[in-house]
C-alpha cells in the first residue's frame, strides 16, 4: 500500500475483523454531503429501511461521494438512528417533502477538507456498493484495502524511521490534540482554497464548515508570513485566529501587530507554548477523570 495504517485505522480494522462492528458505505452527491455534514447525518430511503434497521451504534461508515468526486471523502461511526419527517436536504425542502426519512446520525473521525475532495478522494473500487444510499460491505480484505488507500492518499500515518519530530511540530500536535478533546474537527495543515499555502492548524465545529478557529505555531522561520496567512484567514472566513510562540519571540510578535499587522491587532491572540502546554495537561486530565467517572 506505501504506508501502513494509523493507531486509529487499526482499531477499526481489528474490530472489523472480529466482527464487532460492522462496515457500511454511505454514497450521495457533494451537494448532500456537504448538508450532511453540517449537522453529521445521513437519510436513506423507504426501499432502504431494511438495510438501515440493520446498522448499529458503533458501526463504522464510510463517506463516498459520487460524480464528479467519485470517492470516499472521510469516516466516522454510528451515535444513533431515528426517523424524521421534517425536511433536511435541498431537493427535500424544495419539494417540501421527505425523502430520506430513515436518518442516521454520526460522528465524524476524518473527513478531508472540502477543497481536496476531487483530488484526495480515495477512488476505490467498490463497485454496486456505492450505487445505493447505504451499503454494508462484508469483504474483510476490501476493507483492509480501504483503510490502507486513505492512510497512503491522506498522508496519516508515521513513517517508520522518521527522524523526531521538531519542537514546532510537537506544539502542532498539541493543539490539534486540544482541539480534538474540545469536540471540534481537526485539520492539520490546512491547505488555504485561494492561496498556495497551509495553515499548522485549524478547528472546525462541522466537517462543512470554515475553519471557526485557525493556529499558526511561529517557531522559527518567518513571523511575517505567519501573520499574513492569520490575517488572511480572518479576512475570508472571520476565523479567530491564535499566534503560538516561544516567550522570547513575544515581544517581536507584538511589534508586528503594532506596525504592519496593526489591522488585526485587536482580534489575533497571541499566546505562548508554555501556555498550550498548560492547556493540554489540564484538559487531558479533566477529559480523563470525566472518562473515569461516566460523564463521557
Amino acid at each position: 500500500m506505501g504506508s501502513n495504517p494509523t493507531p486509529r485505522m487499526k482499531a477499526y480494522i481489528r474490530l472489523k475483523l472480529l466482527d464487532i462492528v460492522a462496515t457500511w458505505v454511505l454514497t450521495g452527491s457533494s451537494e448532500n454531503w456537504e448538508r450532511g455534514l453540517t449537522a453529521s447525518i445521513w437519510g436513506v430511503t423507504n426501499k432502504l429501511k431494511t438495510r438501515w434497521e440493520a446498522v448499529s451504534r458503533g458501526d463504522v461508515l464510510l463517506f463516498y461521494c459520487t460524480a464528479p468526486v467519485r470517492g470516499i471523502i472521510g469516516y466516522g461511526k454510528v451515535k444513533n438512528k431515528y426517523k424524521q419527517d421534517t425536511p433536511f436536504w435541498g431537493e427535500e425542502i424544495e419539494q417540501n417533502r421527505v425523502i430520506w426519512p430513515y436518518r442516521i446520525e454520526f460522528e465524524v473521525d476524518y473527513v478531508l477538507p472540502r477543497p481536496d475532495w476531487e483530488e484526495k478522494a480515495v477512488k476505490a473500487k467498490l463497485g454496486k456498493i456505492t450505487i445505493a444510499g447505504i451499503s454494508s460491505v462484508a469483504d474483510q480484505s476490501l476493507v483492509q484495502q480501504l483503510w490502507g488507500e486513505m492512510s497512503n492518499k491522506w498522508k496519516t500515518t508515521e513513517k517508520v524511521g522518521e527522524k523526531p519530530a521538531s519542537e514546532h511540530e510537537d506544539v502542532k500536535k498539541l493543539v490539534a490534540e486540544l482541539g480534538r478533546l474540545s469536540n471540534y474537527i481537526v485539520d492539520v495543515e490546512y491547505r488555504m482554497p485561494d492561496i498556495s499555502e497551509r495553515l499548522d492548524v485549524i478547528w472546525r465545529r462541522v466537517a462543512a464548515s470554515v475553519p471557526t478557529f485557525v493556529f499558526e505555531v511561529q517557531i522559527g522561520g518567518s513571523v511575517h508570513q505567519a501573520l499574513t496567512k492569520l490575517k488572511h484567514a480572518y479576512d475570508i472566513w472571520n476565523s479567530n485566529i491564535y499566534l503560538v510562540v516561544k516567550e522570547d519571540n513575544y515581544e517581536q510578535v507584538m511589534k508586528y501587530l503594532a506596525g504592519a499587522f496593526h489591522e488585526i491587532k485587536s482580534v489575533i491572540r497571541v499566546i505562548t507554548v508554555t501556555q498550550v502546554k498548560k492547556l493540554h495537561e489540564i484538559q487531558s486530565l479533566d477529559y480523563k477523570l470525566k472518562a473515569e467517572v461516566g460523564l463521557r
